[in-house]
């Protein structure tokens, strides 16, 4: 029966790959009900019962036949995601397997991904791996001439990749004639950048480089300053006065140090 409690509330479709996502949007369609929250445990369970699809209620067929006395909605819940969820193996099995791009954006693949593997604590670098085999051959070959790199980072570079020529990768990953103007255009778009990556990395080798030429410089200086303008051979300027020998030239005031 509609009752002016239940009036506005609109049940989304249920999410077979994530049963848990889908009770999170429907305990958020309870709280916002109108004109106010659905709290009783009962009627939740019967908006679930009525909403799951033919296929869900017969797995739990027993559920629904005999509900839970106290609490049906929360024992509902429990069950249909423990019974309906993928397994753990099975995520990790889809996860190596690999997800196809498809006309997705390489990022909102890798956000599956990471859902995928968020629960099994895989290292960052597999997951890379499993990314980069998704994408198209062009996009493989630009994010390995980068070094290191993450997988956020790797979702960044594809994105832009895609954002160039979409149509024209597409082309050239299924093996189509390569003498199109628009590939050949995408080939030149993909050297630009090729030569752009190396113009960066060259450019911070140039710069760690002058960053070590700065420091020996300025201990140059620190040895200079310390003697008082004056040049003290190794032996001096390290040990002093206790110097066992002298190598000239070198104009430490103390006593003569003949050499050994």
């Amino acid at each position: 029966m509609v009752t002016a409690e239940t009036a506005a509330v609109v049940i989304p479709p249920f999410i077979k790959p994530d049963p848990a996502l889908w009770f999170h949007m429907l305990d958020s369609t309870f709280e916002l009900a109108s004109p106010k929250a659905i709290t009783e445990s009962k009627t939740k369970y019967n908006y679930v019962v009525v909403h799951l699809p033919p296929e869900i209620a017969t797995v739990v067929r027993d559920v629904i036949i005999q509900p839970h006395s106290t609490d049906p909605y929360s024992d509902l819940k429990a069950i249909v995601i423990e019974r309906c969820s993928e397994s753990k193996t099975q995520e990790i099995r889809r996860l190596l397997a690999g997800e196809s791009l498809g006309d997705r954006k390489p990022s909102e693949l890798l956000r599956i991904m990471k859902r995928r593997a968020e629960s099994h604590n895989i290292d960052d670098s597999l997951l890379f791996e499993l990314f980069n085999q998704a994408m198209p051959v062009p996009v493989q070959t630009i994010l390995a001439s980068i070094s290191p790199i993450s997988s956020d980072k790797a979702e960044d570079v594809a994105d832009r990749i895609l954002d160039i020529n979409s149509t024209s990768i597409s082309t050239i990953s299924s093996g189509s004639e390569c003498n199109s103007s628009p590939v050949k255009k995408l080939k030149s778009d993909m050297d630009l950048l090729r030569n752009e990556i190396k113009e960066l990395l060259k450019e911070r080798a140039d710069i760690r480089l002058s960053r070590r030429r700065f420091r020996s410089s300025s201990s140059t200086r620190r040895v200079r300053s310390k003697s008082g303008g004056n040049r003290y051979c190794w032996y001096h300027f390290r040990f002093h006065e206790k110097a066992k020998r002298c190598i000239p030239p070198c104009s430490f005031k103390g006593n003569p140090v003949p050499e050994e």
